[in-house]
């Protein structure tokens, strides 16, 4: 969630998630009702990391701040970038509340770009944002370039979606075929291409965890009306369709209902963490 869009040849225009509008949209709810869901696998994400204390970070599109203030909380000094307004608006509010303020360097601006010094912090993150990049090796190239030779830069992804959530993604696609994301298979959506990708901007040993952290909604009722405001694909169509909206979500409803019933609806929604070391040249990588 921190990147405008880069030109490239050669390559498929960027995803619409990869712009700050529907991050902008879903800014306030995904604060409000998301971010504790999200809080699991940024704890997984610092676990698998082992930060010394007193660790110097950097948070890449960093949303409201899931990862930067659990480790703010823990003693660190973190750099969080997001390229969202509204985004960063939510992450400085929630470090000035939760009194970690001091610790947080928060800007606006690009994660193909960071605005920070070479070969200085301890950790770099980036939690469910570079996987939109329009450019993720130049994203992961500039994780690597901050970090201090031989720490930890850890990336997240989803797994494919499967369950309720992936027919709701079908049922979506086959309504709007060109929603992002509807197709089923989110980008980075296996170990081996993020141990590739990862690799080829010269990260060393590394490897990928998947982490399983399942979430159920009380009824479907629930499970629709949360996506509705904090999905993130949904908001977006729901925003751009204004007056159209009603008739193809009552539509896409009701496929989803049918197949998932109107009880308790658990989403598996599995992630991979991918972690490794910058090397030795990190200081020079660019």
């Amino acid at each position: 969630m921190s990147h405008p869009p880069s030109s490239t040849t050669s390559v498929p225009p960027p995803s619409p998630l990869a712009t700050a509008e529907p991050w902008d949209l879903v800014s306030d709810a995904y604060s409000a009702e998301a971010l504790p869901y999200f809080e699991k696998f940024a704890r997984e994400a610092l676990r698998i990391a082992a930060l010394p204390q007193g660790a110097r970070i950097v948070d890449v599109a960093a949303g409201p701040g899931t990862l930067s203030l659990l480790a703010a909380a823990a003693g660190a000094r973190v750099s969080a970038i997001d390229f969202s307004e509204q985004m960063v608006q939510r992450c400085r509010g929630r470090a000035l509340e939760a009194g970690v303020a001091d610790a947080l360097e928060i800007r606006q601006g690009d994660g193909q770009h960071l605005p920070f010094e070479s070969a200085a912090y301890d950790g770099a993150f980036s939690m469910f944002g570079l996987m939109f990049f329009p450019d993720r090796l130049a994203g992961l190239r500039e994780m690597r370039r901050v970090l201090r030779p031989g720490c930890p830069g850890v990336i997240s992804s989803w797994v494919p979606f499967d369950g309720p959530f992936g027919t709701l993604l079908g049922a979506l696609r086959d309504e709007l075929p060109a929603l992002p994301l509807a197709g089923g298979k989110p980008p980075l959506a296996s170990a081996d291409e993020i141990r590739t990708e990862m690799a080829a901007a010269g990260f060393d040993a590394v490897r990928v965890e998947t982490v399983d952290i399942p979430i159920t909604a009380p009824s479907f009722d629930a499970f629709w009306d949360s996506m509705e405001r904090t999905n993130a694909p949904m908001v977006l169509v729901k925003h751009r369709l204004g007056a159209r909206w009603p008739e193809v979500a009552a539509r896409v409803r009701e496929r989803v209902r049918a197949t998932v019933g109107d009880g308790p609806v658990t989403t598996g929604r599995g992630a991979f963490l991918g972690i490794g070391s910058a090397g030795a040249s990190a200081r020079d990588a660019r």
